[in-house]
């Protein structure tokens, strides 16, 4: 059932896997090795924030339209509405007779244009509650796999300000742990671009969906009057 529900959502562009489009956003209210000294050594550009532009997921996808699934209202609601909006989309009609058309059948079930814009926030809370897991799931594995490893990070960089300041016998010992420490940056970066990547994913996804209910909201408070 979920992928029936995306298909309300998200259109797929022959040919890019991957890719998606939807309703426009609503227009309405509602290894260089480092030098000796121990500052050559900054641990915050491991975890630094990285702008990463995403694409619809899948996954991502089954959960949220699952979510809605879940708390699908009984009786005929937006999800309903929705349906009957994207099976007249093969008609050449215009969105107001589109909208008001899809009306005429909620209409003849007592259900009113309030009801339905009452019914599409409950579905845009619903989203919202599922962003929020995913947010503090996402701080879960930010402090596993990035957090952890840079309190090691900064001890090994702490070492190595001390043994250099040794004598030659200890060289060895220093050389050891810069290369302990150059993988340790390498695995940082790599947890880093993997957990921005999975963010950048949700967020487009989540985007998507919510940007064509609030569309939805929208026109249906112009042309459900």
């Amino acid at each position: 059932m979920w992928k029936n529900l995306k298909s309300y959502f998200i259109v797929e562009e022959e040919g890019k896997r991957g890719t998606a489009s939807a309703a426009k956003k609503p227009t309405g209210k509602p290894g260089k090795r480092a030098p000796a000294s121990p500052k050559a050594f900054p641990t915050a550009p491991a975890s630094a924030p990285i702008s990463m532009s995403g694409n619809v997921n899948d996954r991502f996808v089954k959960v949220l339209m699952e979510a809605m699934e879940a708390a699908n209202l009984p009786g005929f609601d937006y999800l309903e509405y929705k349906k009957s909006l994207q099976n007249l989309k093969k008609m050449n009609f215009t969105d107001s007779i589109r909208y008001q058309t899809a009306f005429a059948t909620a209409q003849s079930m007592g259900v009113t244009p309030q009801q339905l814009q009452d019914s599409a926030q409950h579905y845009l809370d619903t989203l919202s509650v599922e962003q929020k897991k995913f947010s503090k799931a996402l701080a879960g594995q930010r402090s596993q796999q990035i957090s952890d490893k840079e309190g090691q990070l900064k001890q090994i960089d702490e070492d190595i300000g001390r043994q250099e300041a040794k004598i030659k016998e200890l060289q060895a010992q220093i050389e050891q742990a810069k290369k302990e420490q150059s993988k340790l940056r390498k695995t940082i970066k790599g947890s880093v671009d993997k957990l921005a990547k999975t963010q950048a994913d949700f967020e487009t996804t989540f985007n998507i969906i919510t940007n064509g209910i609030e569309q939805d909201k929208v026109n249906m408070a112009e042309f459900l009057k």
